[in-house]
C-alpha cells in the first residue's frame, strides 16, 4: 500500500501555484488592514521623522537653542530628571539637597538653561 496523501490529483506545478496564490491574497488582505502612512514629503501635518532624509537634516539646522531645548525638555520633570542624573549624587540626597531651591529649579527651566549648565550652577549653590 502506498502512502495516503502520494496522489492529490494536482500536479505540481498547480499545487505551487495554489500555494504562491493563497500567500499573494493573503499579504494583500494583511496590508489593507494595515493604516495607512502619509507620504514621505515635508509639511507640517507629516511627523518629521516620515520627512526625506534632506529635509531632516535641514529642519535640524536650523532650529534654534530654545526649540531644541523644548524638544528634549517639553516638560518640567524630563529636565529635572536628567539635572538629576547628570548630577551624579544619588537621587534621595539630590531631593534634599534642591528641596529648598525649587524656585531656582524652576527659574532655570524656564530660562531654558540645559542640564550640564544647571549643575554647575547647583554645585555653587552646595549640591555637590
Amino acid at each position: 500500500m502506498g502512502k495516503k496523501s502520494a496522489h492529490s490529483g494536482m500536479s505540481p506545478k498547480d499545487r505551487s501555484i495554489n500555494m504562491m496564490d493563497k500567500f499573494i491574497t493573503r499579504n494583500i488582505n494583511r496590508e489593507k488592514n494595515q493604516p495607512r502612512l502619509p507620504a514621505r514629503r515635508k509639511d507640517p501635518n507629516v511627523p518629521i521623522d516620515l520627512w526625506p532624509l534632506k529635509d531632516q537634516l535641514e529642519h535640524q539646522d536650523t532650529m534654534s537653542d530654545a526649540e531644541r531645548f523644548d524638544e528634549l525638555y517639553s516638560t518640567y520633570s524630563t529636565w529635572y530628571d536628567e539635572v538629576k542624573r547628570r548630577s551624579g549624587v544619588y537621587p534621595a540626597t539630590f531631593l534634599d539637597f534642591t528641596r529648598n531651591l525649587k524656585p531656582e529649579m524652576r527659574e532655570m527651566w524656564e530660562r531654558k538653561t540645559l542640564p550640564k549648565t544647571a549643575v554647575l550652577e547647583l554645585r555653587k549653590k552646595g549640591v555637590y
